[in-house]
């Protein structure tokens, strides 16, 4: 199976060299901005918060770097790794809070910029870094992050009743992902799901053993061969799960898993034919569809005040982009939103629906979102600072008087609970079907 990279060598055929070559250096990916009502000014950048957003550690010194990697020969025969340039790689969570506010032709291509660079340091055998390496061996043995025997996966589901895939016949999979399986403290989220999904009478099967990891983990450290590994495993479990179970629709808990499969997949040449008739769904999207629909309704009063924490790979990273040629619609050359397919208003309408709840909005917030700052390997390599960053997300929350933080993604349920310890804050993060599950 052929997959279409975007690589930063000039010499390469889907190489990114004409855009990051288009960054002005302007410095408008340092701040998350809306025009309001009430107006948004607010660092939107992770890294550039704690490291310093002049020099290389913002998006625009990711393209210097990648300049001077790819220059004229004179220049390039300068360039060597280095800790400190490894570090600014590796630094970065992959937020995209960068992407949402550049105006210029990087826009579309500064996570693809980054991740290329890492993909280059570990073809160049100096990537990913040492902590992120028990990471991909894990992977190699064990289809999983997390270092868990493959036996460990279908933990989570003990006690449980649910329909084996691989043996019955269900139009839905509900894919797990490897963090719920894997990391106690959130096993809660696939159990509550099961719960969920049993409650308002969905029809519905899990992998079990067999489920393999989606490969976003690694694939964001640039080890791109072993995601084609997973990433074609899946592909093959999904097109024999669409023509001997009769399955149509891929759920998942995870928005990394979400991402990954939505966005990431569909760079394969094979993609259409394995995944023809198939369609992929965050849970959020799914149940909210449902409730749409008027299968369910929430009857069980909750008084509580809580917030919403967007998820990155569940909003501002799923967008497709057009270029206004003309300047009809805001200048020539400028890049649009064609279609915004981040799960924003989903999550809020069912906490909304809830009787009791009370919602509060935190200032930076859908596309402004501010990252928990456990993406793109810092959590693994970087755990104490991801906390801290994920305690100056907690502080917003705190703000706004909520009792609960709700989110759909199991990295930030659990960094963000890390990040309460770090402020000594009682405030505590649950996912939304957790939520859910008590109000149905």
């Amino acid at each position: 199976m052929e997959w279409n990279f975007r690589n930063i060598d000039k010499e390469a055929e889907l190489n990114l060299k004409h855009f990051f070559w288009k960054c002005t250096a302007c410095g408008t990916c340092r701040s998350g901005y809306t025009f309001g009502p009430p107006p948004t000014f607010r660092k939107i950048c992770p890294q550039g918060q704690k490291f310093g957003f002049e020099g290389f550690f913002a998006s625009k010194g990711k393209a210097a770097l990648a300049r001077w990697m790819t220059s004229d020969p004179i220049l390039k025969n300068e360039f060597e790794w280095t800790p400190e340039y490894l570090k600014t790689l590796y630094t970065c969570t992959g937020c995209a809070g960068c992407q949402n506010q550049c105006q210029i032709d990087f826009k579309p291509h500064i996570i693809d910029t980054i991740e290329a660079m890492r993909a280059k340091a570990v073809q160049d055998g100096v990537g990913p870094l040492k902590d992120h390496n028990v990471l991909v061996q894990s992977m190699r043995n064990n289809d999983n992050p997390y270092t868990g025997p493959r036996g460990m996966r279908a933990k989570w589901m003990k006690g449980l009743d649910v329909k084996d895939i691989n043996k019955e016949d269900s139009s839905v999979l509900y894919f797990a992902g490897c963090t719920p399986a894997y990391n106690a403290p959130i096993r809660q989220l696939a159990v509550k799901t099961v719960s969920v999904f049993n409650k308002i009478g969905v029809d519905f099967g899990t992998l079990g053993k067999k489920e393999v990891c989606c490969g976003s983990t690694v694939l964001r450290l640039g080890a791109r061969e072993e995601f084609k590994r997973v990433a074609e495993k899946n592909l093959e479990i999904f097109k024999n799960l669409h023509d001997e179970r009769g399955v149509d629709t891929i759920v998942t808990s995870c928005a990394g898993c979400y991402r990954c499969i939505l966005e990431d997949y569909e760079i394969a040449d094979d993609f259409k034919d394995y995944m023809d008739g198939i369609t992929i769904k965050h849970t959020a999207d799914f149940i909210y569809d449902l409730y749409k629909e008027g299968k369910f309704e929430p009857k069980n009063e909750i008084d509580m005040k809580v917030t919403y924490h967007d998820p990155c790979h569940l909003g501002r990273h799923v967008k497709d982009w057009k270029v206004d040629w003309d300047g009809s619609q805001q200048w020539k050359g400028s890049y649009l939103d064609v279609e915004d397919k981040g799960t924003f208003e989903q999550p809020r309408e069912l906490i909304k629906a809830i009787p009791g709840i009370k919602y509060e909005e935190m200032r930076r917030n859908r596309n402004n979102s501010y990252c928990c700052g456990s993406g793109g390997g810092v959590k693994t390599a970087f755990p104490d600072w991801a906390a801290e960053n994920a305690a100056l997300r907690v502080e917003e929350a705190e703000q706004t008087g909520a009792e609960k933080i709700i989110t759909c993604c199991p990295f930030c349920h659990a960094n963000l609970n890390d990040g309460a310890k770090v402020r000594n804050s009682q405030l505590r993060t649950i996912d939304l079907v957790e939520l859910l599950d008590e109000a149905l």
